[in-house]
């Protein structure tokens, strides 16, 4: 949107309105979006006086002027430079504004005096549903940090700016590749100082790296991440007439960190598989070496130490999940093929994420993410993404920074100890269910209106009750939420 027409500033007062959104039965509501303002020497004009605002409201009247709207603060409006894209911050919607009929609004205000173009892309609204939470987990290969001879040449600034990246990404938990930990050079120390020690910790195995040797770290929010134990998974099978040490670049084995996910009382356990695999360098050795570190790997996730456990491979695979990147070897075929194959146990959930950094046509991510079945209901559908802002928001990102993106996803679990489900004026049986799933409550209900959502918040049924039940016999095997008369109950349909 501008005010500049016809070679002059125009008084201006513009909304841009979403289609209504249904925010009922959610928490935890945010919104992002990537903005940029232009030219050059405009990019500040009215950001003091909230020419740039972000509204939500619960219902809308037809006309901006005389809609309750609820202003969304926080937003990042430090723009820096003339038609480049910052990232506005995840920002919360207030929960005054959520209903069955939200809409967000963008309003643009300029004067007869002076104007800006705004422009915006890239919005995203998100939410968990009720009793449930979400956490965000970010893999990132951080080229060499801590080492002076390779990566970027400025140390001291690569750390700030790896910081300033982990705070603007603000998740739960990232896994961290070729980072370099001594006692001259503790760099996860020095990682988690800058970000606050009160409120961020961090590991890696082994402590000692060795100067220059590269090792897989994690930073995590200490609120939402108990630490607790890691180890190295050094003792797998050889594999591809190598041994297990060769295939993992020599020794750079895989790191396990046993974490909780924690949401009040509740802890989630979680393994996160760090790994970084052996690096493409024109032969096609490396690919065999890759394709026998996964096939060790897996030999040993599918062991009885793992294979019923929450379990998050992640990490720089230097490889596609499907296909691979090797011209070498005269092949097509994925190293970690073995993983994808295997759709009982293990899910790719990157594997059709084309990389936005791409100089030589159309290609996968080779920083990928693979959950376990145990946590196929737990991913949230298309929230693995690559975190394309941060060349935006840190200058000179791939020289001072790193030559990789992030790749984040959530996972969402159910939350216990809260009221949601147990408020209900009425209750649902059998539980589990098979076709017909009756309603006793204790008083007559207001709406016979009904819907039924999975986990994911897809809604599945709608429609008003007939008598006391209703057939659900056509619904897949899972676990699902009945929204009825303002309330909500979760049941399993066998």
């Amino acid at each position: 949107c501008s005010g500049f027409s016809n070679s002059q500033s125009n008084a201006n007062e513009d909304w841009f309105i979403s289609p209504e959104l249904d925010m009922s039965g959610l928490d935890n509501l945010k919104i992002s979006f990537s903005h940029a303002r232009g030219p050059a020497p405009m990019i500040n004009v009215g950001v003091a006086q909230g020419w740039y605002k972000v509204f939500a409201t619960s219902g809308y009247t037809g006309n901006p002027a005389t809609t309750a709207w609820v202003e969304v603060t926080g937003v990042n409006q430090n723009i820096t430079d003339g038609w480049q894209y910052i990232s506005s911050g995840e920002v919360t919607v207030p929960t005054s504004a959520l209903s069955p009929q939200t809409r967000i609004a963008f309003r643009y205000m300029s004067s007869n005096t002076q104007s800006a173009t705004w422009e915006i892309k890239n919005v995203k609204v998100t939410g968990e549903q009720e009793g449930t939470e979400s956490f965000k987990v970010t893999n990132w290969n951080v080229e060499w940090l801590g080492c002076t001879d390779f990566g970027p040449e400025d140390e001291s600034g690569q750390l700030s700016n790896v910081v300033q990246a982990m705070l603007l990404m603000d998740s739960d938990v990232y896994c961290l590749q070729e980072v370099i930990n001594t006692p001259s050079a503790p760099t996860v120390a020095s990682l988690v100082a800058q970000m606050g020690s009160s409120q961020w910790g961090g590991a890696i195995v082994p402590a000692n790296t060795g100067y220059c040797n590269q090792r897989q770290a994690i930073i995590y929010k200490k609120s939402r991440v108990q630490l607790v134990s890691s180890q190295e998974l050094s003792n797998g099978n050889g594999s591809q007439g190598n041994s297990y040490a060769t295939n993992w670049s020599g020794g750079r084995f895989p790191s396990v960190y046993n974490i909780n996910f924690v949401s009040g009382s509740t802890t989630i356990p979680v393994s996160l598989v760090n790994i970084h695999a052996k690096a493409e360098d024109g032969n096609a050795t490396s690919y065999t070496r890759r394709k026998g570190g996964s096939e060790g790997l897996k030999g040993i996730l599918d062991g009885a130490a793992y294979n019923t456990k929450n379990i998050v491979v992640i990490g720089d695979f230097n490889d596609y999940l499907v296909g691979t990147t090797s011209e070498a070897c005269n092949c097509s075929i994925s190293p970690f093929k073995n993983f994808m194959d295997d759709t009982a146990r293990y899910t790719g959930i990157t594997q059709n994420i084309i990389d936005v950094d791409n100089d030589w046509g159309n290609h996968p991510i080779i920083e990928n993410i693979i959950i376990s079945n145990e946590l196929v209901d737990n991913y949230v559908a298309n929230s693995a993404v690559q975190e394309t802002d941060l060349p935006n928001q840190i200058f000179g990102y791939y020289n001072t920074t790193s030559n990789h993106l992030p790749v984040s996803a959530r996972l969402q679990f159910e939350v216990l100890g809260t009221p949601v489900f147990e408020k209900a004026a009425w209750a649902v049986y059998p539980n589990p269910v098979r076709n017909e799933l009756n309603i006793t409550a204790t008083a007559p209900l207001e709406d016979k209106l009904t819907a039924i959502y999975d986990l994911t918040g897809r809604q599945v049924f709608s429609g008003e009750i007939k008598g006391e039940s209703i057939n659900v016999s056509m619904l897949p095997a899972g676990i699902y939420i009945l929204k009825l008369d303002g309330r909500s109950q979760k049941f399993v349909k066998e």
